[in-house]
């Protein structure tokens, strides 16, 4: 059992100054309350405070978006567990999505916009009953809390269905070729898919059911790397994210299947500064060493590296891990990814 943390969590700008803590406030809650904080999230999705992934919008501009990790005080204090809020932002969308990650389960939250869906305009979606998304499930609802504008007035005092199946595929590999480095991103995704009907029930108006689709595809020890949402029945996406880069986490870690790569140490992605095990120590080092193929060890001046042993066992397929790092000063974790490319 992994260590879990207790924070008192108020909205007091001296206790969020004073912790450190760089959050979002959702103000769905002003009361401060104890909630217990868990650090064990999925290898799938493991999110920090205050890190930053940059995507690119089909069509869009390279590394166009910018999305912002924020651990979300207020929801999380509603909620009584944590939740993150990834907050992406640019020129071709402005789209936020908050998450709760637990060691074996990803679950959507709630989803700000505004999103303009069948004619209607969307904003501040928030699930009654949070969506699992690892799992195959059918025929599953919830309720739901939104502010919606249809043939741009308000609706008040309506009511709001969420029915929905969600599947899950391994089977698709991400691609980005185009990125702002010049590097080619391949990595192995778990892939889960949300298809629903939003269902709108207002005293004196008649609303068709609102369909949309949701794909988010997540690499172990990385996290959101691509997402799409259909929300007019056409035929494509009406958008489309890849992962370009990231910043204020360890740099990913690329090696074929003869061991060779850019680099054996594990680096900062803004810096480029070598993790050093005066400062971290790895969290899922016994774990990553019982692969035999793979060593993870710190070397002459303390700082962490990889080595690959060539053996019977290394993969043949294209293989992510997380490394999982943790602060000796303050217990933050940072994930890192390593991904090994099929021959």
């Amino acid at each position: 059992m992994l260590p879990k943390y207790l924070f008192y969590l108020a909205f007091g700008t001296l206790l969020i100054s004073g912790c450190g803590l760089d959050t979002d406030d959702d103000d769905e809650d002003e009361e401060s309350s104890y909630v217990e904080v868990s650090v064990e999230q999925s290898v799938y999705l493991p999110l920090t405070n205050d890190t930053r992934f940059f995507y690119t919008a089909t069509g869009g501009t390279v590394s166009g978006l910018e999305a912002r990790i924020t651990y979300d005080v207020g929801m999380s204090n509603q909620k009584g567990y944590p939740v993150h809020k990834v907050a992406i932002d640019g020129d071709e969308l402005t789209l936020d999505l908050y998450f709760r990650s637990t060691t074996n389960q990803i679950e959507l939250i709630g989803i700000d916009g505004p999103v303009d869906v069948s004619g209607a305009s969307i904003d501040y979606l928030r699930f009654n009953t949070p969506i699992k998304l690892i799992g195959n499930r059918s025929d599953q609802s919830t309720k739901a809390t939104a502010a919606i504008e249809i043939n741009g007035g308000s609706l008040s005092n309506s009511s709001i269905t969420l029915d929905y199946d969600v599947t899950n595929s391994s089977n698709s590999a991400f691609n980005n070729s185009t990125t702002l480095s010049g590097d080619t991103w391949r990595f192995p995704t778990l892939n889960a898919t949300l298809e629903a009907e939003i269902t709108v029930t207002a005293t004196g108006l008649s609303i068709d059911p609102i369909p949309i689709t949701l794909a988010f595809y997540f690499t172990k020890g990385l996290g959101l790397v691509q997402h799409s949402g259909n929300l007019t029945e056409n035929t494509s996406p009406d958008y489309e994210v890849k992962f370009d880069h990231l910043l204020d986490l360890p740099n990913i870690m690329v090696f074929d299947t003869n061991g060779d790569g850019p680099s054996s140490h594990f680096t900062m992605a803004d810096s480029g500064d070598n993790l050093s095990s005066a400062d971290f120590r790895v969290v899922n080092q016994s774990e990553l060493n019982a692969l035999s193929w793979l060593t993870v060890s710190t070397d002459a001046n303390g700082d962490w590296r990889v080595i690959i042993n060539h053996d019977d066992n290394m993969p043949n397929d294209l293989t992510s891990y997380q490394v999982l790092f943790e602060s000796k000063r303050n217990d933050e974790r940072l994930s890192a990814n390593i991904t090994v490319l099929e021959p």
